[in-house]
């Protein structure tokens, strides 16, 4: 009986041991989730032409900006902003949605503009994913530093990601991002011509003409280019021709003016002299008539 009893007492202070044992186990890692390590893994891809497209091999940098103190009892989260962005400090707690993506650009462009250095980098794999772990908590920018050749026509803006996030009044330390990308269409630049070697500035210069009068760039095209260009060249050596035979007659007949002016003045003095020559003769005959006296 006395027997029984010991086992039994054993066997308690094996279950108060083991109970013991599991609430310190639940104590110790409270406070550790409290002020423990968190993630942030971002989704990087686009909607385009109807389908979704991952943004891979592009280059992310995670920078702190502020620290941060986590109560797990109230799930509530005080940040203390680090010295390098002491000159964007605001209340970080009380931004909204849109309150964090403008200070995101503000963030941003004052970390481009005093250097601020990345504390990590990361880049996208196939699906999109780029993942940061082992964060302190605190508030983080995230900004893109490097573009794929392939995902060169989307833009992406920088945002400001909370470690941890509060989602639905509960503290989550592996937060999951979507950056928020635009299409934007780059402009064609002007390429090489055939072989390698610089477009030929004429050609150029006959392809926009080409493009202005409505032709298209092409053999077709240049040829009509081509032909329109030799019947405005005949034109006008028909209108130059043409005005220059209008404007002869009038020259001509101002000239014929002139020279019946010129000869109706020489016949008019030579009528004169021969006048002149007569009455002379005829005093010079007078005075050779012999006088008589009656």
């Amino acid at each position: 009986m006395r027997k029984d009893a010991i086992i039994s007492m054993r066997n308690a202070a094996t279950v108060l041991l083991a109970c013991a044992i599991v609430l310190l186990c639940f104590a110790w890692r409270g406070p550790a989730y409290a002020s423990g390590l968190g993630s942030i893994e971002l989704s990087c891809g686009a909607e385009h032409a109807g389908e979704h497209v991952a943004l891979a091999g592009d280059g992310y940098a995670l920078t702190k900006v502020a620290s941060a103190e986590v109560d797990g009892a109230s799930a509530s989260v005080v940040y203390a902003t680090e010295e390098a962005f002491s000159g964007v400090d605001r209340n970080w707690a009380a931004l909204d949605g849109a309150g964090l993506r403008a200070a995101a650009h503000e963030v941003f462009a004052h970390a481009e503009k005093h250097g601020v250095k990345p504390q990590a980098t990361a880049h996208a794999d196939a699906a999109g994913k780029a993942v940061f772990s082992s964060l302190e908590p605190g508030l983080y920018l995230i900004s893109r530093f490097e573009v794929a050749p392939a995902n060169a026509e989307f833009s992406c803006d920088p945002a400001l990601v909370s470690v941890p996030a509060t989602i639905g009044g509960v503290l989550t330390y592996a937060v999951e991002v979507t950056p928020k990308f635009e299409h934007d269409p780059l402009a064609p630049a002007p390429g090489p011509s055939e072989g390698g070697k610089p477009a030929d500035p004429l050609d150029q210069l006959a392809g926009k003409v080409a493009g202005a009068l409505g032709f298209t760039k092409t053999s077709d095209g240049m040829f009509a280019l081509a032909c329109a260009a030799a019947l405005c060249a005949f034109a006008a050596v028909v209108l130059l021709l043409w005005r220059r035979r209008a404007a002869a007659p009038v020259g001509a007949h101002a000239a014929g003016s002139k020279r019946f002016d010129s000869s109706a003045a020489s016949a008019s003095d030579a009528s004169v002299a021969a006048k002149r020559a007569e009455a002379f003769a005829a005093d010079c005959g007078s005075d050779s008539e012999p006088h008589t006296k009656a």
